[in-house]
């Protein structure tokens, strides 16, 4: 008697925040890219109330902007937005950096290199959309070590925030490097020396050099949908 494979469970509405999220953060997904039930239903495989959650999920992490009558839309910061974003990230990183260098212990300092070793391996293979996503994550890592919740959860907003500025604003319409490996390894170093002043002049160099990078003119963008959610699942 032939066994049938068991069907893969239906996605939820977190998983596909989640994979929103991470293309996001891939710098794949272009702000102003409109997200209709219909499209998403399509292709993520799931029913209309799924994906009406998904949107009020995203919309509350200020990803996406619902528009009624027009489903949603991926969120769009203006440039004083995006000036107020990195304001705020330079205060809140760099309060949060603080806390974590003088909490983190041995165990966190060598989680924190096993994400370096991924950033390097995705920068090795090649797959540039991976290691920009790790290399946005690897600063909420760090802001986790902090152990305030609700300062993180702030963070985590305005990161994402940040990954739709660089989308939107970088240099010919192309996507800005968000980090090197080079700095990421002197920030782990010293928050294992636990020298705060040092962190914190890294962060702050880091910040700077992006919003320089930064160019306030929009590029027009066409994004198919399942190519982009593909290949968030492939990652």
């Amino acid at each position: 008697m032939t066994r049938q494979k068991p069907k893969e469970a239906a996605l939820t509405e977190e998983d596909i925040c989640q994979r929103v999220r991470d293309s996001v953060l891939e710098q794949r997904l272009a702000p102003g890219t409109k997200l209709t039930e219909e499209s998403l239903c399509g292709v993520f495989g799931v029913g209309r109330t799924t994906v009406r959650r998904a949107f009020l999920l995203l919309s509350r992490d200020n990803i996406v902007e619902l528009q009624k009558n027009k489903g949603a839309v991926i969120a769009s910061p203006s440039p004083d937005e995006a000036q107020q974003v990195f304001e705020a990230r330079h205060t809140v990183e760099a309060a949060l950096l603080a806390r974590a260098s003088e909490a983190a212990d041995t165990n966190d300092i060598q989680n924190l290199r096993g994400h370096l070793a991924q950033e390097k391996d995705a920068l090795a293979k090649a797959d540039i959309a991976r290691w920009i996503r790790l290399t946005g994550e690897f600063h909420l890592h760090v802001a986790k070590l902090a152990g305030n919740t609700p300062m993180y959860h702030f963070l985590e907003q305005l990161v994402f925030r940040s990954s739709l500025i660089i989308t939107l604003y970088g240099r010919h319409g192309q996507p800005v490097q968000s980090c090197t490996g080079d700095e990421h390894t002197r920030l782990v170093d010293t928050l294992e020396r636990r020298d705060i002043v040092a962190a914190q002049e890294i962060l702050t160099h880091h910040l700077n050099d992006i919003e320089a990078t930064l160019r306030f003119e929009r590029a027009a963008g066409g994004d198919d949908l399942h190519q982009i959610f593909g290949m968030a699942r492939a990652s």
